[in-house]
């Protein structure tokens, strides 16, 4: 049934009520299934206090009574302990009906009532004057805890105070003391009747409130996983022109020298580079906002590869900006998620650079008593307790009145509000005016390994690269800035013409898309074309989906990733390490499969 038909229902009913404790038929079978499903969770504990009662009674019979009287009424007593049992028997098998499941609920206490009504009057009739409180706990036990219907329990428990009458009728004729007794009863059972009637009446209220926020929640869920695949279809779809635009550009800027264009051309490839970072935070910030946009991979690693890489990458744009830029970090391993972790420090030190009119900027980490902080501050003009307060805030610029896309759309900080919250780091920021800002983190440290130092990368570019991409403008604007970089470039249209491309190619560098036209990914045509290479031929995968599944996969599968729109100087870094200068192939070759 579709939510809209459930929702439908669910209001037609709440409209109508339900004073009759009646829903329409499709209601109502959830209903009893809901309240069995309840039953069953608390069958043991049940069962358990009914066949304890009846225990307490036989020892009491044994020790009170004597032995002819009590030996009587041992068979009944037995009797209710042995429908308690087999009905919990019953009850807690998960094919049986949830119908016949309450009946034999009900059933078992019928017969336990009834066995004490008989041996009350058993007692009376062999001269015991057995007091008819025990009755009274029955029905206590009926409408308190067993947790049925209202007509149910109430017909069961006015049964037994006409079966307890009827019996002591039979015995010993009509009596004032017999009256007075089933004048209590029937009023113990008038009370507890209107009681099981108001709880049963919340509890199908309760019942109908639940099941629509349920359906809402399961709305709001189905809207979630619809934004998302919208999203990530925008995302690629944006971004797929987007990063044709920033190659041809780079095609423009490298290739003309009229200072003209060199200038027009240089001033698109930053316009290019500015939307890239603005529609990169809308996409990322709408992803984490979203339940399961962002799924968190942690991981055991060295923290100090991570902030010299950092602090390298962020170098010179520091130097542009005439701002020290300082590292200090021991050899110290923490447990977190290495790609959010990095996002988080990057916007920071963004931030930093960008926005605190510093003339020093520093990325620290320090471990003080089993928490590793980690900080990225600056000498800047820092922030008052009311900017601190609004500066996490969603499209908040505070040196940015004009809104001037330059300077971003103020999401970098509650980019990493989000993203410190997903990795339970718990964030702070120390900041008065005129005295700089201070965003420390809390990371977990993990057991310390030893960090070798990554060979420093070749610049040169030299070497024959195979590319994959089934998008015509993205595929010759890529093939064309690799030529124009010294690269020999065989650019495939799909991975049957990849692989055909192999014997004369020889290439040294794999290149692909992620979604290809094909029916298997670029990582999975990557692995083709390697097995056909014989040689774990270095390889990057280029997609505008980058998600941490992803990046896992391409981790294990020894494969670069790198986003789009594609910057041509991430492109550029990361070819100069996998092309050295003198075109050394560092492949090795791949093992048999079995």
């Amino acid at each position: 049934m579709s939510l809209e038909r459930q929702e439908s229902l669910l209001l037609a009913q709440q409209r109508r009520g339900y004073s009759r404790l009646r829903f329409n038929d499709v209601l109502e079978d959830e209903f009893v299934e809901h309240r069995v499903q309840r039953i069953r969770r608390r069958l043991l504990l049940i069962i358990s206090i009914a066949v304890v009662f009846q225990l307490v009674y036989t020892i009491l019979d044994l020790l009170v009574l004597p032995a002819t009287i009590s030996l009587t009424l041992l068979p009944v007593r037995v009797f209710g302990i042995c429908a308690a049992l087999l009905t919990f028997l019953y009850c807690r098998r998960p094919q049986s009906p949830p119908r016949l499941n309450l009946l034999a609920y009900v059933t078992a206490y019928g017969l336990n009532g009834a066995c004490v009504a008989v041996i009350i009057h058993l007692s009376w009739i062999q001269g015991v004057a057995m007091p008819y409180d025990g009755l009274f706990l029955v029905l206590l036990f009926g409408y308190v805890l067993l947790g049925v219907s209202f007509r149910a329990v109430s017909m069961a428990s006015w049964g037994l105070c006409a079966l307890f009458i009827l019996l002591g009728y039979l015995g010993e004729g009509w009596s004032a003391a017999l009256g007075f007794q089933g004048m209590f009863l029937l009023c113990a059972n008038l009370i507890g009747s209107m009681g099981a009637y108001l709880q049963e009446h919340g509890q199908r209220g309760a019942w109908l409130n639940l099941r629509l926020l349920d359906l809402a929640r399961q709305r709001a869920e189905a809207d979630d996983a619809r934004k998302l695949r919208l999203l990530a279809a925008a995302s690629h779809d944006l971004r797929q022109p987007l990063n044709a635009m920033g190659l041809y550009a780079q095609h423009l800027l490298e290739q003309n020298r009229d200072p003209d264009v060199h200038r027009i051309s240089s001033r698109l490839a930053i316009a290019v580079e500015q939307l890239s970072r603005l529609l990169q935070s809308m996409f990322d910030y709408t992803r984490m906002t979203l339940p399961g946009g962002v799924q968190v991979k942690p991981e055991v690693f060295a923290l100090r590869p991570l902030l010299a890489r950092l602090s390298g990458e962020t170098r010179a744009e520091a130097n542009v900006q005439n701002i020290e830029l300082q590292l200090h970090c021991p050899d110290v391993w923490v447990r977190s998620d290495p790609l959010l972790l990095e996002r988080v420090l990057r916007n920071l030190l963004s931030n930093a650079l960008r926005h605190a009119e510093a003339r020093h900027v520093w990325l620290q980490a320090r471990l003080e008593l089993g928490v590793v902080y980690l900080e990225v501050g600056d000498d800047g003009q820092g922030l008052s307790e009311e900017e601190q307060a609004s500066v996490f805030e969603e499209f908040r610029q505070l040196d940015n009145p004009g809104r001037n896309a330059e300077r971003g759309l103020g999401l970098g900080l509650a980019i990493v509000q989000q993203l410190a919250q997903l990795l339970e780091h718990p964030l702070q920021l120390h900041s008065s005016p005129g005295a700089g800002a201070r965003f420390v983190l809390q990371l977990p440290p993990a057991d310390a390994g030893q960090w070798q130092a990554p060979a420093a990368p070749v610049n040169a570019l030299s070497g024959r690269v195979l590319l994959l991409e089934d998008d015509a403008a993205g595929r010759e604007a890529l093939a064309g800035l690799l030529r124009r970089w010294g690269c020999e470039v065989w650019a495939c249209a799909d991975p049957a013409q990849a692989l055909e491309c192999m014997a004369q190619a020889q290439p040294q560098v794999l290149i692909s898309d992620y979604r290809l036209a094909a029916t298997e990914d670029g990582l999975r045509a990557i692995e083709r074309l390697r097995e056909e290479a014989g040689l774990m031929l270095p390889a990057l995968l280029i997609t505008a989906d980058v998600g941490g599944d992803l990046q896992e996969r391409c981790t294990r599968a020894h494969v670069i990733l790198l986003g789009k729109p594609l910057l041509p100087a991430r492109l550029r870094q990361a070819l100069a390490v996998l092309l050295p200068a003198n075109a050394v192939a560092t492949a090795s070759p791949v093992a048999a499969p079995h």
